[in-house]
């Protein structure tokens, strides 16, 4: 039974526990219990995912993802990608978020990456997941999206190129560290207020922003393409449900909340693209990107001018 949390009751209760009893530095590691042992890759040997106690799928270096590309464009799942042609994409470009893997029907064939890293979206849509994403799709997934999947169906995790996203909030297998901790982190670029940060080095964590949008422009910076565009992150009608559900069901949205914070990251995120020589683009005309001074580009809009 899926609880109003869009998880079921018992890891809701699993996660209450945690929280009241493993204290601040071990609450996530409710994250990987019961169960999840993860042995990251090294050198020329993958890592692994083992799963009460058997190897259920290899893990993958971030490297997979690391050849040049010309552009790269994150796809969130506002309600602004129904107006969107995405065949005007490169091919292994896309980066797609959550609910965005809906474009992969007819739409959008060939990605570049999928990241989930919220397990709600997992016990919510996983039928999805399977039905959507083909095999040896490179899959960026969290500890708690790794653990869901398996408590569902571990099997399915084999038939992917897993990528672990580690938060540096809340590691795997190590304790939650102090914010003198997080400030010692040289690869950590941080706001003005010195409140919220990015991290230059993904595959040593990333910095938990409040979204997935947040996880993949880290990402995405670290793979320095020429242009990096930003799809479906509409900011201003989070409110609205996504371009995939209806107004009778759909799921909550933290976005309205996160905001500010998520503006704040954006902002670091577009100060780092100039020295990389990277062009910061929003292709999302509803987008509250531009107070921030994300251009805005109808490339993707399907009544453009590029359409005549």
């Amino acid at each position: 039974m899926i609880s109003k949390t869009n998880r079921p009751i018992g890891r809701y209760l699993v996660k209450l526990c945690f929280d009241l009893l493993a204290g601040r530095k071990h609450s996530h590691e409710q994250d990987w219990w019961p169960g999840v042992r993860l042995a990251f890759p090294e050198g020329n040997r993958p890592g692994e995912i083992v799963y009460k106690g058997r190897t259920i799928a290899a893990l993958s270096p971030f490297d997979i993802l690391a050849a040049p590309r010309d552009e790269i464009t994150i796809i969130g799942s506002g309600p602004s990608i129904s107006g969107q042609d995405f065949s005007r994409l490169p091919d292994h470009s896309a980066i797609l978020l959550n609910g965005a893997i809906h474009l992969l029907d007819d739409r959008l064939r060939n990605p570049l990456a999928v990241i989930v890293e919220d397990e709600r979206f997992v016990w919510r849509h996983f039928s999805n997941m399977v039905k959507f994403i083909k095999p040896q799709t490179p899959c960026l997934f969290s500890t708690g999206t790794l653990r869901a999947i398996c408590e569902i169906d571990a099997s399915w995790l084999a038939t992917q190129q897993v990528i672990h996203i580690d938060f540096l909030q809340k590691p795997y297998a190590r304790p939650r560290p102090s914010s003198a901790e997080l400030a010692a982190m040289s690869f950590l670029r941080w706001s003005a207020d010195h409140s919220n940060a990015i991290s230059l080095m993904p595959q040593r964590g990333i910095f938990a922003g409040g979204s997935v949008a947040v996880t993949a422009v880290q990402i995405a910076l670290y793979l320095k393409p020429a242009v990096l565009g930003l799809a479906g992150i509409d900011l201003l009608n989070a409110g609205e449900p996504r371009f995939y559900e209806t107004s009778g069901d759909s799921a909550k949205s933290r976005i309205l909340r996160a905001q500010g914070k998520i503006l704040d990251i954006y902002t670091v995120v577009l100060r780092e693209c100039e020295p990389r020589n990277i062009k910061l683009v929003n292709y999302s005309p509803v987008s509250s990107l531009s107070k921030i001074g994300v251009p805005y580009d109808d490339r993707l809009c399907r009544q453009s001018d590029t359409d005549v």
